[in-house]
């Protein structure tokens, strides 16, 4: 529950993974304590009349399947706040949790005094923290601040709505969903309201950070509002899911880990938070490590497809063989979160030089784009359309697709200036349209946009462009010169992709590729 989460002295697992434990009858609480990791489950029922509400709380200790403390409240329907910040304070001091000033003033704070606005919030607060798992991200964030606004329209002074109203938009404009300027000053506008309504907010700091990060990549301002909101989350997955996010970019690797790690052990079954966790192993190329790490969040209960799909996703990673990659989409032919899957099958496809099949699976989704490997930006269509035609040798309906793919980034670059990840796909785009010089340049000012220094997840993807513009123009010395490089750091570029992906196929018959290939398999 909210209030307890706010309590730094106790770790208090998150709805997401309890809620399955909900309606199991003769459920072990010894069991679930150790899913959990947990000595304590707290236990209860909410029964509602139009103007009542009676709560029924227990408290057990799941290392005995023993109850230590219980209670029930029979209130107006309007103390539904106070009874939980009454349940809340009970059950601190039945644990003898420490709590500062801070955390005490937060438990008695009540968010709102409209229950339909604050259901209205937890709905859409729901779909902000599991963007990961959207089929399709733009409109699930955009019913997201519909319902958030809907929420502030009922209780103008509800702070916390707005705070997620304004990450909503920031997903909106990082993910490139909508680039505008007017969405970023909507996430802005949006900040700042729940910041001028309450000022101590660890959650509206937490927005200011998200701010900071996706919509002015400014780092150094996202940690300082990190620091502030730190000391009022001491149990919030979307505070380290953030934190790390950020150290991530900042090459703290260290800092990342356990912050995902964090992430995970507060919320086990928390997509967001595993996939950070297991991604970070990922662009170390650690990928028994990410292997074990989802291996457990299935174990915990993430068995959703898509869950199956990521964790076979690994094993191709590492070794380039698709085959339960292949299996695990076979077993959920409709998922395609994101279009990630229709990408993967793509992938397969030309793996396996079946092109119908590749044209097939395209002509098959009703989307426009699509996410690959890092889930953070999306190809246009005709993107894959020039990867098919390129496999088959077919350099018409190449060049075409290309072009096509063009203008879709050139309209990107008229709401999103500059942007780098935009710029380095149009260098790509270029270099295969035989535009060398023009390709060579877009890659290099995408670099000094985004150099690694600066960014260390987005620089070497923003690098790979460039070490794709020297594959595809036949500049394979330098292509493999700066290979190299990639491969000395962080990043997507693993043994299995490396090995089997279409996009290295002009370096496959030189002697140096299978020296490096070789390299890598004697490191893993």
């Amino acid at each position: 529950m909210r209030c307890l989460a706010k309590v730094s002295d106790l770790k208090v697992i998150s709805h997401t993974s309890v809620q399955q434990y909900r309606s199991r009858l003769g459920r072990n609480v010894r069991e679930i304590g150790r899913q959990l990791g947990v000595a304590y489950i707290l236990e209860g029922t909410v029964q509602r009349e139009p103007s009542r509400v009676r709560v029924n709380a227990k408290l057990i200790d799941a290392r005995t399947d023993s109850q230590i403390w219980a209670e029930s409240y029979d209130r107006d329907v309007a103390d539904l706040f106070v009874i939980q910040s009454d349940l809340a304070q009970a059950i601190v001091n039945q644990l003898q949790a420490r709590r500062s000033p801070q955390q005490k003033a937060e438990i008695e704070e009540t968010p709102t005094r409209d229950l339909v606005a604050f259901d209205l919030y937890l709905r859409a607060k729901e779909i902000v923290d599991t963007y990961l798992e959207a089929s399709d991200a733009g409109p699930s964030l955009l019913k997201a601040i519909r319902l958030l606004d809907e929420a502030t329209g009922r209780d103008p002074n509800f702070a916390l709505a707005y705070g997620y109203a304004g990450r909503a938009h920031n997903l909106l404009y990082f993910l490139d969903l909508d680039p505008t300027p007017k969405r970023n000053l909507l996430a802005e506008a949006a900040v700042k309201n729940a910041l001028r309504l309450r000022p101590n907010s660890a959650e509206a700091h937490l927005a200011m950070a998200d701010h900071y990060f996706r919509c002015y990549r400014d780092y150094k301002r996202a940690q300082e509002e990190l620091a502030i909101a730190r000391p009022g989350l001491p149990n919030s997955v979307p505070f380290f899911n953030l934190s790390g996010y950020i150290n991530r970019r900042q090459g703290h690797w260290t800092e990342a880990e356990r912050d995902f790690a964090t992430a995970v052990k507060l919320d086990p079954r928390n997509p967001n938070a595993v996939n950070f966790f297991v991604d970070t192993f990922v662009l170390e190329r650690r990928f028994p490590e990410a292997k074990l790490a989802y291996d457990r969040a299935i174990a915990a209960g993430m068995r959703e497809p898509i869950a199956l799909i990521r964790r076979a996703a690994l094993d191709y990673g590492e070794t380039g063989d698709p085959t339960t990659l292949r299996a695990a989409m076979a077993a959920s032919p409709n998922t395609d979160v994101g279009g990630a899957e229709t990408s993967w099958r793509i992938l397969i496809a030309l793996i396996d030089h079946n092109y119908d099949e590749a044209r097939r699976v395209l002509a098959a989704s009703t989307r426009t784009d699509f996410q690959d490997v890092d889930f953070s930006f999306y190809f246009p269509k005709a993107w894959y359309e020039a990867l098919i035609a390129r496999a088959e040798g077919d350099r018409t309906k190449t060049a075409a697709a290309f072009t096509a793919a063009r203008v879709v980034l050139e309209a990107r670059l008229s709401n999103k200036p500059n942007d780098p990840r935009t710029l380095a796909v149009l260098a790509q785009i270029d270099a295969n349209l035989g535009h060398k010089e023009i390709a060579l340049e877009e890659a290099q000012k995408a670099i000094s946009l985004m150099p690694v220094s600066k960014d260390a997840y987005d620089g070497p993807l923003i690098l790979q462009g460039l070490v794709q513009v020297y594959t595809w123009t036949g500049d394979l010395d330098r292509a493999f010169n700066e290979l190299q490089t990639l491969l000395a750091m962080p990043g997507y570029i693993s043994y299995g992709y490396l090995k089997t992906d279409p996009a290295w196929q002009p370096l496959r018959e030189q002697p140096r590729f299978s020296q490096l290939v070789a390299s890598m398999l004697s490191k893993k």
